[in-house]
């Protein structure tokens, strides 16, 4: 094989075994009804600020304990989000696609989250599906 050639099937191989592994951890549509939006209205119970994404725990009235797994540190930084943004004991509204295990109590692709005492919210960039009821 010439040198050339055997530089660009490396340079392949290279690129593909690393988009692999970016699409196995951004495949949402594996686990969550990206097409659907939930809310969940609750207080916050845990706040876990650590890669790769932050989750929050959130105790609702109505249907017990979720978690919420939102974007990672850097995204959040970008959008003025920090460690102490979102503490425990805050009542939060989040929206995002539930996991597909509706037993789970997990949503994710977090579209939205507000802070209505205060009147913050953050929301993500791209198009988010309509919320259901």
């Amino acid at each position: 094989m010439l040198p050339g050639m055997m530089r660009l099937v490396r340079t392949a191989v290279a690129v593909l075994a690393c988009s692999a592994g970016l699409w196995a951890h951004h495949a949402y549509a594996t686990f969550y009804n990206i097409d659907q939006r939930v809310t969940l209205k609750g207080r916050v119970a845990s706040v876990q600020f650590t890669a790769p994404h932050v989750m929050l725990t959130i105790e609702t009235k109505s249907s017990g304990r979720w978690q919420a797994e939102w974007t990672n540190i850097a995204a959040l930084a970008q959008g003025g989000v920090v460690a102490d943004t979102v503490k425990v004991g805050d009542v939060l509204e989040i929206d995002g696609s539930p996991s597909k295990n509706a037993e789970s109590k997990v949503v994710s692709a977090l579209c939205e989250v507000r802070r209505p005492a205060d009147g913050w919210h953050w929301s993500r960039t791209e198009a988010c599906p309509q919320t259901i009821e």
